[in-house]
C-alpha cells in the first residue's frame, strides 16, 4: 500500500501539533521523505510532501523558544533540502522556501541544532559546484550563511560561564563551522568570502577601541578556516589581509588567531615574497608575549614560514629585517627567528649561500651559550610549536 494514499501521511504531518507525538511524528516524516530519494520514480509523493514541508516553516516563529521543537523542524527541514537538492537546483523558486528554512535553524542560538543542516549545506554546494552557473537566490543564501557562521564562531562574552568541557566543545564546534565556511567558499569564490569577512573585521575596528574582541577574532577565525581554499596567486583580498594583521589589537585572542591566520597563508606568502619581513616581525612580536598560546602560534606560523618559503627566505635573510634579528640577538624574539633561518643552512650552502647563514649560525650560538636559561626554554617552545586552537 502506498504510505502517501494512506491516512497515515496527513495524520505523520498533523501529529506534529501534539507534544507527546512530536518527535514520533518528525521521525516518520524524515522517514518518509528519505524514502523518496529515488525522484523519478516518487515524484507523485514529493508533490504531496513538498507543500505539506513548505507549509511547516510558519512553524519556526512560533517554535523559536522550544529547542525540542527546532531540533525537530531542523531535521524535517534538511532530509528535505538533501532528498530534494537537484529539484531545488532545477525548480529554484518552488523550492527555495525549505532552503530559507534551513537557513533559519542555521542561524538559531542552539549551537546543538545548528549542526543538523550542515550536511545540506555541504551536498548542495557539491551539487552546485557542477552547474555552469549558481541560482542568484541560492547565491544569497550561502552569503547569508557565511555571515551566520561567523556570528556563531564569536566567543561567550564572559567565557567564565563556561566549564573546561563546555569550552573544549566549543572550540571543536568552531573548526565543524569552519569547514561550512569552506563551502560557502566552494560556491561564492573565496575571495568573496575573504572580502566579506574582511569588512566585518573592519566594521568592527572602526568602532574604536571599545569593541568587544570577540567581533575581531570571530572573523579573523573565519579567514583561517577559508585559508585551505585560498588562492595563492590571489591579489585582490589576502593582499589586504595581510596589510591589516601588523595594525590589529594586541588583545591576546586577537594577535593567537592573526598568528595562525600566517600559518596558513604561507603558501600565498611564498609567491608573495614581499610579505615575509612584515609576516616576521608580528610573529617575533608574538614569541614575546606572554601568553602560552600566543607563544605557540608564534612557533607554528615560523615553521610553516620557513617550511613553505624556504625557496625565498635564504635570499630574505639578506634583508635589514633580519640582520638586525641576527645582529641584536640578545633577546628570545632574535634567536628564535636566527636559530630557524640556521636550519636552512645546509640548503643554502648548495646554492652557494650557506656564508651569510653560517654566520647567522655563528652568531646564534655565540648569543645562545652567552645568555640565560630563558632563551633556551622559549627556543624550546618554538620547538614544541604548541598551538591550543
Amino acid at each position: 500500500m502506498d504510505v502517501s494514499e494512506s491516512p497515515i501521511f496527513e495524520f505523520c504531518f498533523q501529529a506534529l501539533a501534539a507534544d507527546q507525538l512530536f518527535e514520533a511524528a518528525t521521525n516518520a516524516i524524515c522517514d518518509l521523505i528519505h524514502e523518496t530519494q529515488e525522484i523519478d520514480d516518487n515524484m507523485a509523493v514529493i508533490e504531496r510532501i513538498v507543500p505539506k514541508v513548505i507549509a511547516l516553516k510558519a512553524a519556526l516563529a512560533t517554535a523559536k523558544d522550544d529547542p525540542e521543537r527546532m531540533r525537530g523542524y531542523a531535521r524535517i527541514f534538511s532530509e528535505a533540502g538533501e532528498t530534494y537538492r537537484f529539484l531545488i537546483l532545477q525548480h529554484t523558486e518552488t523550492f527555495f522556501p525549505i532552503v530559507e528554512a534551513i537557513g533559519q535553524c542555521s542561524a538559531y542560538e542552539d549551537l546543538d541544532i545548528v549542526p543538523i543542516t550542515f550536511p545540506f549545506w555541504m551536498r548542495l554546494a557539491q551539487s552546485i559546484g557542477k552547474r555552469a552557473s549558481i541560482p542568484p537566490l541560492l547565491h544569497d543564501a550561502y552569503k547569508s550563511l557565511v555571515t551566520v557562521m561567523i556570528e556563531h564562531l564569536h566567543f561567550p562574552s564572559d567565557s567564565a560561564t563556561l566549564t573546561g568541557r563546555e569550552m573544549d566543545d566549543f572550540r571543536s564546534f568552531r573548526h565543524v563551522m569552519g569547514d561550512t565556511l569552506k563551502d560557502c567558499c566552494y560556491v561564492l569564490g573565496t575571495e568573496q568570502c575573504l572580502l566579506e569577512t574582511l569588512q566585518l573585521v573592519q566594521a568592527a575596528l572602526a568602532k574604536g577601541p571599545d569593541t568587544p574582541w570577540q567581533n575581531i577574532e570571530a572573523p579573523l577565525f573565519a579567514m583561517r578556516s577559508m585559508g585551505a581554499e585560498v588562492n595563492p596567486k590571489d591579489e585582490h583580498a589576502v593582499p589586504i589581509i595581510m596589510q591589516l594583521i601588523p595594525t590589529l589589537p594586541t588583545h591576546t585572542r586577537i594577535r593567537y588567531a592573526a598568528l595562525l591566520i600566517i600559518s596558513r597563508y604561507t603558501e600565498w606568502i611564498s609567491c608573495h615574497p614581499d610579505y615575509i619581513s612584515p609576516s616576521l616581525q608580528y610573529i617575533s612580536a608574538g614569541f614575546e608575549d606572554t601568553d602560552q598560546d600566543v607563544i605557540g602560534a608564534a612557533g607554528q606560523s615560523l615553521k610553516y614560514l620557513c617550511q613553505d618559503c624556504k625557496q625565498v627566505c635564504v635570499s630574505a635573510c639578506m634583508s635589514p629585517v633580519i640582520s638586525n634579528y641576527v645582529s641584536e640577538a640578545s633577546g628570545t624574539l632574535h634567536l628564535g627567528v636566527a636559530y630557524l633561518y640556521c636550519q636552512h643552512w645546509d640548503e643554502a650552502s648548495a646554492r652557494g649561500q650557506g656564508g651569510c647563514l653560517r654566520s647567522y649560525r655563528l652568531c646564534y650560538l655565540g648569543n645562545a651559550n652567552g645568555t640565560s636559561g630563558t632563551v633556551s626554554q622559549d627556543v624550546r617552545d618554538y620547538h614544541t610549536c604548541r598551538c591550543v586552537c
